[in-house]
């Protein structure tokens, strides 16, 4: 395989990231969409503690695989006197962040250019704007309109991100004044089956274009921290959902002994670098019968809903594990039976000894 092929499948942004560490800060939302993975509200009160976060960032500007910050929630600038702390120490170890908003803090002008100000100067690398039908329930496209010219106008690329329940429905109709605007792109998605919206009836197979059957993020980690610890490996809208993606608890152990855990999981790198065709194969080769009863990916519109499908019940999520431990034992053994071969018995057990010696 050409290097090319593992590159990662960003939708949007043409900065090429490395790792980002992913900080969902609080389940506090100016917003109550149908849709919401998290069901995120006005009444929700968890929020990270300020201590955390802080040493989140502080463990991530260490650790050389990171290239950013991301905050997102909920809606990471509600708690706003944590939210500037935050950035401040992105600032400090002159750590680029991003942040994922529903840009209500644009429903002011001043407020707008002040916040901005402030977010450019701290190192904002991309903003990420929700809005479309169901977002302007709770903020208006021009509050949004205000907030995005105001990252816009200081060279910051802005994402605005339209979630609609019909292939078709375009953010070029529902805020006109962005179209064109230096700086702005307007970013179109078909939304998924999360929150109260698992019952709408969206029609996946009116969508075009190919079947996505990797991770979004091919080689490298969106290595995601909720409020309270629970670590995951990406950025999925399931995660939250889904027992099996659990990683570990930031609070509790090294952000760099979990990066690791995820680096080392031969499940996630199959499911990331060859996808869910040859994860399928993997497991129908090596246990039928779970193959058999596993949800099967031509059922789902993509890859993050397969996933959340297979992972989300433990039973099923165990089991799966287990074949990739076979899986890596096999491939262990015939790799040094490929090694045994070109060096023969003698030189080949002097080898892995030598191995065993350098990595213990």
């Amino acid at each position: 395989m050409v290097l090319s092929q593992y590159e990662d499948l960003r939708e949007w942004s043409a900065i090429l990231e490395k790792d980002v560490l992913v900080l969902n800060t609080t389940m506090t939302c100016p917003l109550s969409c149908d849709f919401c993975c998290y069901a995120c509200h006005p009444g929700r009160q968890e929020k990270m503690p300020i201590d955390q976060a802080l040493s989140l960032i502080d463990q991530a500007a260490a650790i050389e695989h990171f290239s950013s910050v991301g905050f997102t929630g909920g809606e990471p600038m509600v708690h706003r006197e944590d939210f500037l702390a935050m950035i401040e120490r992105c600032a400090l170890h002159g750590l680029p962040f991003t942040v994922a908003s529903s840009g209500y803090w644009g429903e002011s002008a001043e407020e707008a250019q002040q916040l901005a100000a402030r977010m450019a100067a701290c190192g904002l690398r991309r903003m990420n704007i929700s809005c479309d039908p169901s977002h302007a329930e709770f903020v208006t496209p021009d509050a949004v309109t205000r907030a995005a010219h105001a990252c816009a106008e200081r060279g910051i690329p802005v994402y605005i991100v339209g979630t609609f329940d019909m292939p078709g429905g375009t953010l070029r109709d529902f805020v006109p004044g962005l179209v064109d605007v230096p700086n702005v792109h307007l970013i179109d998605k078909i939304v998924a089956k999360t929150g109260r919206a698992t019952k709408w009836d969206v029609d996946y197979a009116a969508l075009t274009g190919p079947k996505v059957k990797t991770c979004y993020r091919r080689v490298h980690h969106d290595i995601v921290v909720f409020w309270d610890g629970k670590t995951y490996p990406c950025c999925s809208t399931f995660n939250r959902a889904t027992p099996g993606l659990v990683m570990g608890n930031a609070f509790a152990e090294p952000l760099a002994l979990i990066r690791a855990r995820i680096e080392a999981s031969l499940l996630l790198r199959v499911i990331k670098r060859e996808g869910f065709p040859e994860f399928y194969d993997i497991i129908e080769r090596i246990d039928p019968a779970l193959h058999a009863d596993m949800p099967k990916f031509e059922d789902y519109p993509g890859a993050c809903s397969t996933c959340h499908a297979v992972l989300r019940k433990p039973h099923i999520a165990d089991r799966v594990q287990a074949v990739f431990e076979t899986y890596r034992t096999q491939e262990i053994i015939k790799t040094m039976d490929r090694v045994e071969g070109v060096l023969g018995k003698e030189r080949a057990a002097a080898f892995f000894g030598n191995m065993l010696e350098h990595c213990s």
